[in-house]
């Protein structure tokens, strides 16, 4: 787990103060690099009035036996021959496309939608092999403005990338909330999240670099909505992370959960990997039902209500003092201030589960 990129967590907590006045979207909040991005990354436009490479009209698009010179150039059974590879493009918000929205829906697998600093209210739905970023989450805010509806949904959609952004702002307006008690969980139509999928259709994310603020939850993954979560920063949203009824595998590490009202994490009958995250702030850090399990070690609990809450079946699988999993102050320089800088004297430095990993970052910056 690396801090050292703009989309790491360490230069993510070192400018959160910056979300709070990033810019509108428009030419003003571009970066002169954005406006001078070089030709080779701008999106193809329309075949030319000479282009050759579609069929004529009246002609088959799918040629037949003997259709090409003397029948070569033709695949097995006459098929068409594969196509070259294509280079991947990178999209950019607003500067190619006016919105996020746009530039998915023009964008294929492998291309990027690159998004310019600024505070954007869109509702995205992403598609298979796209990847989403930005400069960094302290300067491109997706703003939910307390609606109840998602800002990213890649339902149906797999091996997508989010990395990037700051969410927040996203609003609740259910009775079915999302606390320790998981009996009062419902299924995923009930709710809304900064980021959300439903697997009944296959659908997978890697999400990494983000920052999670003042949401009614911050992910919301249901049913098979597989997804790596690495280096996020989830502050104070009222349940951080949730896999109601999931049924699969997921992976959640090196992430802050800190000051999230309600849960930080909450796992309903799935088998999560677990590992090194920092848990603060919560009425229940981590609640797990039923029998499936995941790799659970190596965290960091501090100030919750209940650090571990386990219901239904099964020995206790998280179990402080046991496999990592420890109940100490992090030592972070001033975190409620959003200054996640490690003290001098803090024990992460000297900890066996993190000792490959740097915590330790630069604070926030000043406006």
């Amino acid at each position: 787990m690396s801090w050292k990129h703009p989309g790491s967590l360490a230069l993510l907590t070192l400018c959160l103060a910056a979300c709070e006045g990033a810019p509108d979207t428009g030419a003003s909040e571009q970066t002169a690099s954005m406006q001078e991005a070089p030709a080779t990354i701008q999106p193809p436009g329309p075949a030319s009035p000479g282009d050759t490479s579609q069929p004529a009209p009246g002609t088959d698009a799918v040629p037949g036996p003997g259709s090409g010179a003397s029948g070569e150039d033709s695949g097995p059974a006459g098929l068409p021959p594969p196509s070259e590879p294509r280079e991947p493009r990178i999209l950019i918000v607003p500067k190619h496309y006016p919105t996020i929205q746009a530039a998915v829906d023009a964008a294929e697998a492998g291309d990027t939608v690159h998004v310019a600093p600024g505070i954007y209210t869109e509702h995205v739905r992403l598609k298979s092999g796209i990847r989403l970023s930005s400069l960094g989450a302290p300067y491109t805010v997706l703003d939910g403005q307390g609606a109840s509806q998602n800002l990213i949904d890649f339902t149906g959609a797999t091996d997508v990338v989010i990395t990037g952004f700051t969410f927040r702002n996203v609003g609740s307006d259910t009775h079915c909330t999302m606390t320790g008690d998981l009996l009062r969980w419902c299924g995923s139509a009930w709710y809304a999240a900064a980021i959300s999928a439903d697997g009944h259709d296959p659908s997978s994310a890697r999400v990494e670099g983000n920052i999670f603020e003042h949401n009614g939850i911050g992910v919301l993954l249901y049913f098979h909505a597989r997804a790596e979560l690495r280096g996020n920063l989830f502050f104070q949203n009222d349940s951080a992370l949730t896999f109601p009824y999931f049924q699969d595998t997921a992976t959640v590490e090196g992430n802050i959960f800190w000051g999230n009202r309600e849960l930080a994490i909450g796992v309903l009958a799935g088998a999560i990997d677990i590992r090194r995250n920092v848990i603060a702030g919560s009425s229940v850090g981590l609640v797990h039902a039923y029998v499936q399990t995941g790799d659970i070690r190596c965290n960091v609990f501090f100030q919750n209500e209940e650090h571990a809450a386990e219901t239904f079946y099964g020995p206790p699988r998280v179990v402080m003092g046991e496999n990592g999993n420890v109940v100490m102050d992090p030592l972070f320089k001033d975190p409620d201030a959003r200054d996640f800088r490690l003290q001098p004297d803090s024990p992460l430095k000297h900890l066996e589960c993190l000792r490959d990993v740097s915590l330790d970052g630069p604070g926030p910056v000043e406006p």
